[in-house]
């Protein structure tokens, strides 16, 4: 296991090779859970994370950065600013995207351009070969980058983006959860973002980021409900990992799917270890990254 700082913005987190520690075993969903690597301190927080091909996971800390997303083989893009936490705080229009280039020797971090707008960058996921879109939670906006030339925009807004937080993009739709609404939604969308009727299908819990599997079964983090819960097209849903009032995934983040063969079936979950919503008032613990093991049939093979 190998942690780095790339730079004093972006934390790195190498674990390809570690061994994960069994924790307990989690009966609802047939899925089990491992922590994978925890931090030596509480009130940390890990916002993010993406995998690389090689089954390395690249994770961002609240403090300065927060959404992360690959947008080719070794490339990232990242978003970055003056962030504290308790109380969670950032500082306007010193928001940045930035790109990190692992594809050589020597990691590059280059900006691609700073967002005076934004108020607070949050999920990132590629929109095409030199795009992204950018979820601001604060203001209630998707905004579209173009990585090469650093021009954005804001494609969407108004009440339906109220509280927008992860975001992606699969089979023609742009799925995005609202941490004010507590939803996750999702629309139809043609290549300029023209969207059609938003369709909600998920409320009633509160909501961060999301992973979406190939056949739209959404992969849900909880946050202050410390749960990963799944959700199919239909609006139905399953706990997967964790409980309102256990550690296990305390104060889940984003969540993503492992990158290599039989990995692909494990889904990498990022917390805040309770920082935000300390369990009983007062129980909190270090950031961690935790594996659930999945046996979810067609749902990953579509």
């Amino acid at each position: 296991m190998r942690l780095q700082s790339m730079m004093k913005f972006l934390h790195v987190l190498y674990i390809a090779h570690s061994t994960p520690v069994l924790a307990k075993t989690l009966e609802i969903s047939t899925a089990t859970s491992s922590t994978v690597y925890k931090l030596e301190h509480n009130n940390t927080w890990f916002e993010n994370l993406a995998g690389r091909s090689n089954g390395d996971i690249l994770t961002t800390s609240v403090l300065g950065t927060s959404g992360i997303t690959e947008t080719a083989l070794d490339i990232f893009v990242f978003g970055a600013g003056n962030l504290t936490i308790n109380p969670l705080n950032v500082l306007p229009g010193l928001l940045k995207l930035l790109s990190l280039d692992l594809s050589t020797k020597d990691p590059e971090v280059e900006l691609i351009t700073s967002m005076p707008d934004a108020v607070f960058i949050n999920g990132i996921t590629p929109g095409s070969a030199t795009e992204v879109l950018v979820a601001d939670t604060i203001l209630g906006a998707i905004y579209k980058v173009n990585t090469v030339t650093g021009a954005y925009e804001t494609s969407l807004s108004g009440p339906d983006f109220a509280g927008a937080n992860g975001v992606s993009v699969q089979d023609g739709y742009l799925y995005y959860t609202s941490s004010s609404k507590q939803t996750l939604s999702r629309l139809l969308v043609n290549g300029d973002l023209i969207p059609g009727p938003v369709k909600v299908i998920y409320d009633g819990t509160p909501v961060d980021d999301f992973v979406l599997a190939p056949d739209g079964t959404a992969y849900v983090a909880t946050l202050g409900h410390n749960q990963v819960i799944r959700v199919d097209a239909f609006g139905s849903t399953t706990s997967v990992a964790g409980a309102i009032d256990k550690l296990d995934v305390a104060g889940a983040t984003p969540l993503r799917f492992g990158s290599k063969g039989m990995d692909s079936r494990t889904l990498y979950v990022t917390t805040n270890g309770a920082t935000a919503q300390p369990l009983g008032g007062d129980l909190i613990e270090p950031a961690k990254i935790v594996a659930i093991k999945l046996n979810c049939g067609n749902a990953l093979d579509a």
